[in-house]
């Protein structure tokens, strides 16, 4: 009769051990996504605000500066030489109207293909600094969870004796590495430290000072927003890893996987 209660009482903790393992493997994983997801966007708004696509503040559009810069050399052309400019103004519509003559005949030609016209992408940077902010909030809530999800699971491995105590133990101690990695340190100690994180203003700032860098600074800048993004993507893989090896002895441990 004791036997049989010992056996139903292990019968149930090896369940109640199961759903908390399923339950905490599908947060984790979730989380992991939001992370992963997160820092590819930051990495991604990194090299794009120096392209033709982000319109920074304060950055005007091009006018037409022809007008002005032939006013300009008509006054510093002596008198005697008007008939030169004159003559070039003349090849320049000559030129043109050749251009315009083929460009109708091409019109009237049924078999020409016309020419795609494909609007350009203008982002304003206003809008990139918002899904910035959001990727900041997230990746601070997520990490935050999913370390503690890590460190639930492995009070569930010690309590249960689930086995694999190793793998999730390394896990929960790279996630928190990688809190500690993505937070903004940069605005609590500014000449300490940095974190992974960083503002859209600290982005701006760094491209438009990329131009005048000396080459220790560029370093810096790129070991600051690649490097080490880099190196918080590579401890986040190896605890997603290491997570997956804990549910994966867990499960075997359970007899559910072979």
């Amino acid at each position: 009769m004791n036997e049989q209660l010992k056996k139903d009482d292990k019968l149930l903790e090896t369940t109640d051990c199961l759903e908390a393992v399923g339950t905490l493997r599908s947060i984790k994983n979730l989380l992991f996504l939001v992370i992963f997801i997160c820092l590819l966007i930051l990495q991604g708004a990194f090299w794009l605000v120096p392209t033709e696509y982000v319109s920074r503040p304060g950055e005007e559009p091009q006018k037409d500066v022809a007008p002005v810069t032939a006013m300009l050399f008509k006054l510093s052309v002596p008198a005697g030489q008007d008939v030169k400019v004159t003559s070039k103004t003349e090849k320049i519509e000559k030129a043109a109207q050749n251009l315009t003559a083929d460009a109708n005949a091409a019109k009237a030609d049924p078999n020409a293909v016309p020419a795609k016209h494909y609007p350009q992408i203008k982002i304003e940077f206003s809008q990139l600094s918002r899904v910035i902010r959001v990727c900041n909030y997230l990746l601070v809530v997520s990490s935050i969870l999913y370390s503690l999800t890590l460190l639930f699971a492995m009070k569930v491995s010690l309590v249960g004796r689930l086995g694999g105590i190793s793998h999730i133990t390394k896990a929960t101690f790279l996630s928190f590495a990688v809190v500690v990695l993505i937070l903004p340190w940069q605005l609590l100690f500014k000449t300490v430290g940095f974190g992974l994180i960083y503002t859209p203003s600290e982005l701006l700032e760094a491209w438009e000072n990329f131009e005048g860098a000396s080459v220790p600074d560029v370093s810096l800048m790129i070991f600051r927003f690649s490097v080490f993004w880099l190196l918080v993507l590579m401890l986040l893989i190896s605890a997603q890893w290491r997570s997956m090896c804990w549910s994966r002895n867990t499960l075997k441990r359970l007899g559910i996987v072979g």
